[in-house]
């Protein structure tokens, strides 16, 4: 079977009201579609398969006909995300009306969190939820020898009736199970991200999941999973070979294991692998002796999720720590000569406008090497979202709303109904975001 899996194209300025004009497209990472490189490099061992990142070539909806007359799948799939998703049913529908003949499968967190929703399309013929290789692998082997589709686990079919849209988290989820994803299958060498030491670069992960509650995220997760320290240091070896020189590690919390983290750094060094790399770590799980070895190894960043410089605004956000504490570990990060970077979140619910001036005024007194703003989101599934349902800012799960009936006039997210606060204007938020982005440092100040 000829298996066609498209990142599909995107809006550059999709956050546009969260962030400051301009700011998507001078800080926007080029990067590979890690999860699309995993499904491929496994599947390829019986079916064909072709990578397409229309992000990278450029490409958009009006191309498909020349692509699908060029590659000729049989199957096309989609990895779905929030931001991605009006490009992506653009993309199904678009398929059906050229070769209604062609499977169409979507997969990824849209799909797995928004299932119903998805499933309302008629234009996708089948959903994969949860991660991805082993019910792909089982769709394309059944869909190509002819057998019926129904009972593959975490891949649901258009037109079949179902009371529920379980996920399962089994064994097969581990990803030492799995091949290295194969990072050939698309350009390799022409992925960016701006603040690299040096470009080409690439994405990876060696840990899933995040052990931590914070009120803001969402709270249906998969359960924590450390990749073998072998399996990741194999992965760094390959893409050092590939001629690839930065690594932006994607796990949402590097740190959640010490003994883990001295392990890949030691083997990283005692393998001669020569790469930098960044992490995203917590401000509270920095152990004292972590950033020397780690810049051995090649770390030359750590990025912190430091979200506001205001004490109350941090318990109520259930972050676990203090102002003073982010000092400390922001301090000890710098003194070793490694960058520090942050994320924060302005006008968080209950926020005064004095509230958010000192949430700016500690970014700028940290003196990070980049900062990060954005308005406060209240996702749907996290206790925040609960919060505003509870108090009246809510009425509705809006995501769920725009899963099911996207604007098709509009590819952007409804952005307006994003921010959580309701205490400020629309202008006075933008005011904030202007303000927090002149103070500080960012990547309006690279290049």
């Amino acid at each position: 079977m000829k298996v066609l899996l498209i990142q599909p194209p995107n809006n550059e300025e999709t956050m546009t009201g969260l962030l400051p004009e301009g700011y998507a497209k001078k800080g926007r990472s080029i990067s590979p579609p890690l999860g699309l490189l995993y499904l491929a490099s496994f599947i390829k061992q019986k079916h064909d398969v072709v990578v397409l990142d229309m992000i990278l070539s450029g490409q958009t909806v009006q191309d498909l006909p020349a692509i699908l007359k060029t590659i000729k799948p049989d199957m096309v799939g989609i990895t779905a995300v929030i931001g991605l998703w009006a490009s992506a049913l653009t993309i199904f529908k678009k398929i059906k009306s050229l070769a209604p003949s062609i499977y169409t499968v979507v997969g990824g967190p849209n799909v797995t969190y928004f299932t119903k929703e998805t499933f309302s399309h008629k234009e996708i013929d089948y959903f994969i939820v949860g991660y991805g290789q082993r019910p792909l692998m089982d769709l394309c082997n059944k869909l190509a020898s002819g057998k019926t589709v129904e009972g593959i686990e975490n891949c649901f079919v258009q037109g079949a009736s179902y009371t529920r849209f379980d996920v399962v988290y089994s064994d097969e989820c581990n990803l030492d199970k799995f091949p290295l994803p194969d990072r050939t299958f698309t350009p390799h060498l022409q992925y960016r991200i701006p603040f690299c030491p040096e470009n080409p670069a690439t994405t990876m992960i060696t840990s899933m999941g995040c052990p931590y509650k914070c009120a803001f995220c969402t709270a249906a997760r998969p359960p924590v999973y450390i990749r073998d320290t072998g399996g990741i240091i194999d992965e760094l070896a390959e893409i050092h070979r590939l001629g690839i020189k930065s690594v932006l590690f994607q796990d949402e919390l590097f740190t959640v294991n010490g003994k883990r983290v001295k392990e890949v750094c030691e083997a990283i060094i005692n393998r001669g692998i020569h790469l930098h790399w960044t992490i995203k770590s917590r401000i509270d799980r920095i152990e004292p002796w972590m950033p020397e070895l780690m810049k051995k190894a090649g770390c030359f960043n750590i990025h912190f999720g430091i979200e506001s410089g205001n004490d109350t605004t941090l318990k109520r956000m259930k972050k676990g720590y203090t102002r003073d504490k982010i000092r400390a570990t922001i301090n000890l990060v710098k003194n070793t000569g490694l960058s520090a970077t942050g994320n924060f979140m302005l006008a968080y619910p209950g926020e005064s406008k004095e509230d958010i001036l000192q949430t700016i005024n500690f970014a700028k007194e940290l003196d990070l090497n980049l900062a990060q703003f954005m308005l406060t989101i209240d996702s749907p599934g996290s206790e925040l979202f609960e919060e505003a349902i509870m108090v009246g800012r809510r009425t509705h799960n809006y995501l769920s709303e725009y899963v099911s009936h996207p604007d098709p006039k509009n590819s952007d997210l409804p952005t307006v109904l994003f921010s959580a606060s309701d205490s400020f204007s629309h202008d006075e938020l933008q005011s904030f975001l202007q303000l927090a982005y002149t103070r500080t440092k960012t990547l309006f100040n690279i290049g």
